[in-house]
């Protein structure tokens, strides 16, 4: 098991385009981190960097004790699997695994016993005879796994390899990367532009964002406690919502208005916002849809709380949520229990999260969290 380190990374191009911005990562031994963002936030270049592909404007990359930013990419005992991963399709699968080797000027003997080796540690020693025209995609991607651990790296670095898997195999992909991952126990980073990906597969996920690394944490720890707006409203399906509130002081106690109706604020959370400076000001609610609970009405049973109706119904994890409108902003609800709701049904809303996610109206920092 190795860890990496990485300290106030940069990457800027000649057109003044930066790439990565002062990006500090520091990795447990043969842990899994999930590296996620948008489109072009930095994912790849931090690895092809890593690899030795490219090079850094500035900044340390630590393997273990060895500083390996000007060490040669043969030498770095780093494995990389890209997005568009291919086996050769005129070789079997011992000989796929043992191209990599042949390229390192290992002998016959070596390659056969190493080959030989990895694949019954990993439970694949059947597949060894076959072509990769014999195998499934699931398979082919296995396969292009167990090749890069036969090369015994100290990292494995895995840019957004199951993009091109049918959406029904990207679960199993998973899985199979996971058993994997844990059976050899080398420490791996994973690249996803999709949240449900990086907090299904990682033991801790690593937020990215133009180039900056916004949050890294348990998935747990990310879904609690997001840092910032960006990371709360990007995470999990269904996204959250946010609105605008009023901290206001009451006679002996801090009280906010939303969903038409009152609501006091805790006492632990009421020290901070006043330590912080928020009385009497305006901050960010951020609203998940499991944070609220919708009842429809039925005819007859107006009354006076707060009301909306359905605008749509969808399904996200087996789960489904309603989506309305209320004071000009979106929100979906989780839907439980039997009762039926339908698009155009009216809904009484109840917010039930006793601890709310707070965020500065400015800067969009989280009010109630320290970094």
């Amino acid at each position: 098991m190795s860890k990496l380190t990485i300290r106030n990374l940069y990457r800027t191009y000649t057109n003044h385009q930066m790439a990565l911005k002062d990006f500090k990562l520091e990795t447990k031994d043969g842990e899994l981190v999930a590296i996620v963002g948008p489109s072009e936030c930095g994912k790849s270049v931090l690895l092809r960097i890593i690899a030795g592909l490219e090079s850094s404007t500035d900044g340390a990359i630590w393997l273990d004790e060895q500083l390996i930013n000007e060490t040669d990419p043969k030498a770095r005992k780093v494995a990389m699997v890209f997005r568009n991963y291919t086996l050769y399709p005129e070789m079997n699968l011992f000989d796929n695994l043992a191209f990599g080797l042949k390229l390192l000027k290992y002998p016959p003997s070596q390659i056969k016993t190493k080959v030989t080796e990895i694949a019954e540690k990993l439970g694949v020693s059947e597949y060894l005879s076959k072509m990769p025209a014999d195998l499934t995609p699931v398979e082919c991607f296995k396969m292009v796994l167990v090749r890069a651990f036969v090369k015994e790296p100290k990292i494995l670095l895995l840019d957004d390899p199951i993009a091109q898997l049918p959406k029904e195999d990207r679960k199993e992909a998973l899985n199979e990367l996971r058993r994997l991952q844990q059976i050899t126990k080398v420490t791996t980073l994973f690249v996803t532009e999709y949240s449900k990906e990086a907090f299904y597969i990682g033991d801790r996920v690593a937020v990215m964002r133009e180039g900056e690394l916004l949050q890294i944490g348990t998935p747990q720890e990310i879904y609690d406690k997001p840092m910032n707006m960006t990371v709360a409203g990007a995470m999990m399906m269904p996204i959250m919502s946010f609105t605008e509130i009023e901290i206001v002081e009451k006679e002996d106690h801090l009280e906010t208005k939303f969903f038409g109706c009152p609501h006091i604020v805790e006492e632990d959370i009421e020290a901070i916002l006043r330590k912080k400076g928020y009385v009497n000001k305006k901050v960010i609610l951020g609203i998940r849809p499991d944070d609220i609970e919708v009842i429809r009405i039925e005819v007859g049973q107006e009354n006076n709380a707060p009301t909306a109706e359905v605008k749509y119904l969808k399904e996200y994890n087996g789960k489904q949520y309603a989506y309305f409108d209320y004071d000009g902003s979106a929100f979906g609800a989780l839907v439980e229990g039997e009762g039926k709701i339908m698009p155009e049904d009216k809904i009484v809303i109840c917010y039930k999260n006793p601890v709310p996610l707070l965020f500065n109206k400015d800067s969009g920092d989280a009010i109630l969290y320290e970094r």
